[in-house]
């Protein structure tokens, strides 16, 4: 058994990609994790792609629920207290399974891990497998250490991400995100054994939502990706 004391920082909801982390976790052997939950804010009137991209079905079970279940700690807390909550827990590695933007103090004091879903620096921000085939980057995903600005920092792993002929565009996208769980988790190892990390490079714009005026051409993009990138290979 893994004896590493690991924080998860989430929403106090029912979250796909957080309980894909604990499930992940758990299954790797880890036993002293804490999951740290922020309040879920619900909006009004949530943004409503053309195409989802990320799995979004899971137990209908509470973060609080998910810990008990599976022996692990839990706090329910606001961003601001989650530095004294990791000092206090003594947690060496906290992974993001779901936060908007941190406070600078955390970034700064404590080790704080994150998957991005693109091949940094490709593609940064939001939507970024959307953006990586709109403009026809590379596709992929990121580990790496965060820092106060988005999608930077200091890079852990990065894999590249090839479109298969038979690949639709969800298909692709349920492979990148099961890639960007298991990137996340192995992290843990990685970092254990390695000691240099290099900057990541801070190019291009910090994508918002892609525009549904973009978004309506998608899988036009995507077939024009495949098709450059079998030319390519």
């Amino acid at each position: 058994m893994k004896s590493e004391n690991i924080a998860v920082i989430t929403y106090y909801y029912p979250h796909r990609k957080t309980q894909d982390v604990i499930f992940g976790l758990k299954t790797k052997g880890y036993q002293n994790v804490h999951i740290l939950a922020l309040p879920f804010v619900h909006r009004e009137n949530p943004f409503q792609p053309l195409f989802k991209h990320r799995p979004s079905d899971c137990y209908s079970i509470l973060p609080d629920e998910l810990a008990r279940n599976f022996n692990y700690q839990f706090r329910e807390l606001t961003a601001n207290q989650i530095s004294e909550v990791l000092n206090e827990i003594n947690a060496k590695i906290t992974l993001i399974a779901g936060a908007g933007i941190l406070p600078a103090e955390l970034v700064q004091n404590h080790q704080i891990i994150n998957s991005h879903p693109a091949y940094l620096p490709e593609v940064r921000g939001l939507d970024a497998l959307k953006w990586a085939i709109h403009f026809q980057k590379k596709i992929g995903v990121t580990s790496h250490f965060v820092v106060e600005k988005a999608d930077a920092g200091y890079l852990i792993d990065r894999k590249e991400i090839k479109i298969l002929p038979e690949d639709t565009f969800h298909s692709l996208a349920y492979r990148q995100y099961r890639t960007e769980i298991e990137m996340l988790i192995d992290s843990i190892e990685i970092i254990k054994n390695q000691t240099h990390f290099p900057a990541l490079e801070e190019i291009g714009v910090v994508h918002r939502r892609m525009p549904k005026s973009i978004e309506k051409n998608l899988l036009t993009d995507f077939e024009n990706c495949k098709k450059n990138q079998n030319i390519t290979n």
